[in-house]
């Protein structure tokens, strides 16, 4: 979170974020690890996390993106974080 949100990756070797152009920008990262913030017990994460997906997550983009991506990793994040913390 300190060296790359919002952005959509990490890149390891110079700990600095960048943005895929298949997914446009979407906080994929952040998204994609909503369900294992609840498997690994960090609540209070989870809902902080889920508080700025919700505020600051924008999905209005026109461009071409990579079904693939955004459905596992996008759409996938969204809806398991979404039924774990209903079962919380």
């Amino acid at each position: 979170m300190s060296k790359a949100f919002p952005m959509d990756e990490l890149a390891p070797i110079s700990c600095t974020g960048s943005r895929q152009k298949q997914t446009a920008g979407t906080m994929l990262t952040l998204i994609d690890s909503l369900d294992s913030l609840v498997v690994f017990g960090d609540y209070n994460e989870f809902v902080r996390s889920v508080r700025m997906v919700s505020s600051m997550a924008n999905f209005e983009i026109d461009q071409n993106v990579s079904v693939f991506e955004t459905n596992i990793r996008i759409l996938g994040g969204l809806l398991s974080g979404h039924l774990l913390a209903l079962d919380r």
